[in-house]
């Protein structure tokens, strides 16, 4: 995760001042992109297509890390935390139901 991070560095091109929202606009850009392609696959009854999605789908791991870095956050580190987290609530047997604290 910290090696694929540390690339998008050389990638990065948005005004340094506005890092994080530029971030957190493409991402929800590019998550919206992986929608649409599903919301299509279940309206047209097709299969997925592989490389678009794909495609999308590392476009979204970009934008994560780009944000991740613009926090000052590493990415192997927000796997571990979230590893955890969603141990705690299987345990807790918490898994479903809605809430970011149970």
């Amino acid at each position: 995760f910290d090696s694929y991070q540390d690339f998008t560095d050389e990638t990065a091109i948005y005004p340094e001042d506005k890092g994080l929202e530029y971030t957190a606009l493409g991402l929800a850009s590019e998550a919206g992109e992986f929608a649409g392609k599903v919301k299509k696959m279940i309206r047209d009854g097709s299969a997925p297509n592989l490389e678009a999605m794909s495609a999308e789908l590392g476009d979204v791991l970009w934008y994560v890390a780009r944000a991740a870095a613009e926090l000052e956050l590493h990415l192997s580190d927000i796997a571990m935390l979230n590893v955890e987290k969603l141990k705690s609530r299987k345990e807790r047997n918490t898994i479903g139901g809605s809430g970011d604290d149970r």
